[in-house]
């Protein structure tokens, strides 16, 4: 019979990340940082691995922000708008409409960290 192997998961009861619950602020130099690497991204008209690449760490390097936290399914899944495929295992283009959405919403996300708007506010204002 197989071993069972047993997975901590960490403790963040005591992480400087979160006091009483209250997300801790991103300093202005990172929050313009990953602003505009998001706001490069949405400008992006075809796929850059590198560029998105760079997204995807500054936004699990600061995954005690919120905003950050909600677009982070949403930056996985753009970049599966480029890389799928179809029932015969062919790739397929990617759908415009599906990029424009994704693309606001980085622009929306980088006005909304720019800013310091809490994640209630933002999806309030800009319908996330």
């Amino acid at each position: 019979m197989g071993r069972a192997v047993a997975f901590r998961l960490p403790d963040i009861s005591r992480s400087s990340h979160s006091v009483h619950g209250i997300m801790r602020l991103m300093d202005e130099v990172t929050r313009n940082t990953v602003a505009e690497c998001l706001e490069q991204l949405a400008d992006q008209m075809v796929w850059s691995s590198g560029l998105w690449q760079r997204c995807h760490n500054l936004v699990q390097a600061n995954w005690d922000n919120e905003l950050l936290k909600y677009d982070y399914d949403d930056l996985i899944h753009y970049s599966g708008v480029f890389h799928s495929r179809n029932i015969f295992g062919f790739r397929t283009k990617p759908d415009r409409y599906e990029l424009q959405r994704y693309r606001q919403e980085f622009r929306d996300i980088a006005t909304a960290l720019r800013t310091s708007m809490p994640l209630s506010e933002a999806k309030k204002k800009y319908e996330l």
